[in-house]
């Protein structure tokens, strides 16, 4: 009586497996654990990343100024034992030198010949319910 009921439900796992494998026609496919898929910048976890790079990329840098997001250029997230973070940012300097500790209000550099542009890609680790949070690796590159 056992052997006949495994070939149904081994039967039953080939078709689940199958259709699985196979998206629907015209239909929209779901995403693909630990695939990357486009992030939301409002979202919490994506701003804890964009937090974080931007306070190593202060950290360092050598420049005597703070520098902040001037925009998100491009945010995906994948799912891992966490969750990874690919950020694009914008990053311009502000007036605030490093030796201020009030950032919040810290306006970017007026004059042209102070003006400073850098992109960056970042890649950051954060495993929420480890209270852990690193960065996997970064470049960044002056206009």
């Amino acid at each position: 009586m056992a052997v006949s009921l495994r070939i149904p439900v081994f039967l039953l796992a080939a078709m689940v497996t199958v259709c699985a494998a196979r998206p629907e026609e015209g239909g929209s496919s779901q995403p693909v654990l630990g695939g990357l898929e486009e992030a939301d910048i409002h979202e919490k976890g994506v701003n804890q990343a964009i937090d974080y790079a931007i306070s190593i990329y202060n950290q360092e840098n050598n420049d005597l100024y703070y520098s902040r997001v001037l925009r998100v250029v491009h945010a995906r997230k994948q799912v891992v034992a966490g969750m990874n973070y690919y950020l694009d940012l914008e990053i311009g300097r502000t007036s605030c030198t490093k030796s201020q500790s009030d950032l919040a209000e810290c306006p970017f550099v007026d004059q042209p010949q102070e003006q400073k542009r850098t992109f960056c890609s970042f890649q950051v680790y954060i495993v929420p319910w480890l209270h852990k949070i690193s960065m996997t690796q970064y470049s960044c590159h002056n206009e």
